[in-house]
């Protein structure tokens, strides 16, 4: 018996964006990554996840649905799902050529009839169905997390600049995908070289290692009682060598975070 030979893989437009060629085998669901604009007739590019550079750019007719149902700013588009096909109807020059239109999309309750001008003087609704989807966990947002809170418990400046330069080419991703996540890790690491710059490079190596609790609430205890740079880096080490969760961890970072800030301006 012959294997399987997917003929849809051989018609596959050549081009630098998804066609309704692409979408002759199936519909297809696809993640939103990041939205960009530009001039000319197509203006939007539509990234998603596993798009191998070929970006969906909605033409005007669905431009006026992605405005009426997920309103102006493209910016929040970034982790929402639409599924697309191609409607063979969509003519250009007189000939029944196809085109990529929108079925369903997340982040709307009902079904809702998007009012638009279908041909000149005369306008047509188009029907958008709910896309169900299962929620997903913001991964980009857990990872500054982590981020932020390492760089929070950096024992001195080689090593912050250490860490920081070893993330380099996710930061660069998150600036462009995520750019409100990218400043938060900014401010993170600005503050910790501030740290640094301030009062020096941290306690001597003698002064690390030491044993301490892993009791969450004594290691909040610490970091509230801290009266000075010295208390406060005891506090910081303290939660560092903690057996804690990724929860308690980034809670007492936060903490510390606080502390460090009341401390610089007494």
């Amino acid at each position: 018996m012959n294997d399987m030979i997917d003929m849809s893989r051989f018609v596959e437009a050549k081009s630098d964006q998804l066609n309704a060629d692409d979408l002759i085998d199936s519909p297809r669901t696809i993640t939103v990554t990041r939205v960009t604009g530009s001039d000319g007739d197509q203006p939007v590019s539509i990234h998603y996840e596993g798009d191998n550079g070929k970006p969906f750019k909605p033409c005007k007719t669905m431009r006026r649905v992605l405005l009426a149902i997920w309103k102006r700013n493209a910016a929040d588009y970034v982790g929402r799902s639409m599924t697309l096909y191609r409607d063979d109807s969509v003519t250009f020059g007189g000939l029944n050529v196809g085109g990529i239109r929108i079925s369903h999309m997340s982040h709307m309750d009902k079904e809702t009839v998007v009012v638009v001008m279908k041909t000149k003087g005369k306008k047509a609704g188009i029907k958008i169905q709910p896309l169900k989807t299962e929620p997903r966990e913001d991964e980009a947002a857990k990872w500054a997390d982590k981020f932020t809170a390492t760089v929070a418990r950096a024992p001195d400046a080689d090593k912050l600049e250490q860490y920081v330069s070893g993330q380099g080419a996710t930061l660069e991703r998150l600036k462009q995908q995520r750019p409100e996540l990218h400043a938060a890790c900014e401010t993170a690491i600005e503050n910790a070289r501030s740290s640094f710059a301030t009062w020096g490079e941290g306690p001597r190596d003698t002064d690390r290692g030491e044993a301490h609790t892993s009791d969450p609430g004594t290691l909040r205890k610490q970091i509230d009682e801290a009266t000075d740079r010295e208390s406060w880096k005891a506090a910081e080490n303290a939660v560092g060598a903690a057996d804690l969760t990724d929860e308690q961890r980034l809670e007492l970072s936060h903490a510390l975070n606080l502390k460090e800030q009341a401390l610089k301006q007494n």
